[in-house]
């Protein structure tokens, strides 16, 4: 997993704080995630077996921090719900897309499953879902109205994928609260949403970004460009905002991990492991800065003699990488200096001729 965040000096600093007096491991839960499990949970505010059920699948998020993740879409049936009302349009096209009819419900894409799922469920799905894609994304808070109070979100950056097979993706964004609570009949404010009883909502469902589409990403082959404003609700409290997504199967409804992500913030998630990847050729970091390692099988040795290293843009135009720049370390290791070369994603072959063998992989290379 590799993130990294690119955040003004004044709340770089401020964040170095919060990892000196709480932690590393903290911090980073806190305002981002990635390579998570992004759950779909259908739920009503008026659903008697959702206020049974709801409070030990909301335990068991809040055990897998930097693991799993749900966005709830509140439902119109079987009674009130004042956050469907809130959003009627965007919970319904989910609804719609899945064939949902009952809740509680629980999706992670085409598979169904049960909201009362345990630890040795959410182990299992997460891994088995793959983790193919990077989501480079940057959030910022903007104000239309007025320059000086924020009242929008700018999001910009884009997403690739290091390895899917198929082409038919679509980048799913939702933007969530987490959490809201409504007090009690009779206090300040109060008036419950429902007649569940329920007080505490997390992670709701505000709006689907751009919109209920999200963004036709293919194959992810070449990195597909984000860039998007979105006026936010006036009654939406900023600092509870998260953008949460994944990249989703428009047929097979098969989703990729996704992330999680607090309004403000930036994120690059990476797969998780390149050992997961059945390509022979590793290559670590990726993405990377500086220099990288490309490793062969094991049985592979290099030479520099023998072995020719072609790194190809977007535009089919090849890198040549000087001989200083490239070092050998182990019997089947090179490391490669990228520390001069542009950001953006390449393409990179190693290949003999008296091997016969080629390899190649995607790389993406970002600036220090």
């Amino acid at each position: 997993m590799i993130l990294s965040l690119r955040i003004p000096f004044f709340r770089r600093l401020f964040v170095l704080v919060l990892l000196f007096s709480s932690g590393l491991s903290t911090s980073i839960a806190q305002n981002f995630e990635s390579n998570i499990l992004v759950f779909e949970h259908f739920t009503n505010a008026s659903c008697a077996p959702c206020a049974q059920q709801n409070p030990t699948f909301q335990g068991l998020m809040r055990s897998n921090p930097g693991k799993a993740t749900a966005v709830r879409h509140h439902v119109s049936w079987p009674g009130l719900d004042s956050m469907y009302l809130a959003n009627p349009v965007d919970p319904t096209f989910r609804v719609n897309y899945y064939g949902i009819s009952g809740v509680p419900a629980l999706r992670l894409g085409r598979h169904a499953l049960s909201s009362g799922m345990g630890q040795t469920t959410l182990e299992t799905w997460y891994n088995i879902t793959p983790a193919n894609w990077i989501y480079d994304l940057d959030t910022r808070l903007i104000g239309v109205g007025d320059p000086q109070i924020p009242d929008s979100v700018e999001v910009t950056g884009s997403v690739y994928s290091l390895a899917t097979p198929d082409s038919t993706n679509r980048l799913i964004l939702f933007l969530a609260e987490d959490s809201i609570y409504y007090p009690p009949p009779g206090q300040p404010g109060g008036g419950l949403p429902g007649s569940n009883g329920e007080k505490l909502f997390p992670m709701v469902l505000r709006k689907m970004l751009p919109d209920t589409n999200g963004f036709t990403v293919g194959s992810g082959a070449v990195p597909t460009t984000i860039n998007f404003k979105y006026r936010l609700g006036a009654r939406w409290r900023i600092p509870h905002l998260y953008l949460t997504g994944f990249v989703q199967n428009t047929i097979t409804k098969q989703v990729h991990k996704g992330f999680k992500l607090q309004l403000g913030y930036s994120i690059h998630t990476s797969a998780e492991d390149e050992a997961l990847s059945t390509n022979p050729l590793k290559i670590y970091p990726n993405p990377v800065s500086g220099s990288c390692v490309l490793e062969l099988p094991a049985s592979t040795e290099i030479s520099s003699g023998e072995w020719a290293i072609r790194l190809t843009d977007l535009q089919g135009r090849t890198i040549q990488l000087p001989a200083n720049q490239i070092s050998s370390i182990g019997a089947n290791k090179v490391e490669l200096d990228l520390s001069t070369m542009s950001e953006g994603l390449y393409h990179l072959t190693i290949s003999s001729t008296q091997a016969q063998s080629t390899y190649s992989h995607k790389i993406f290379k970002t600036n220090p």
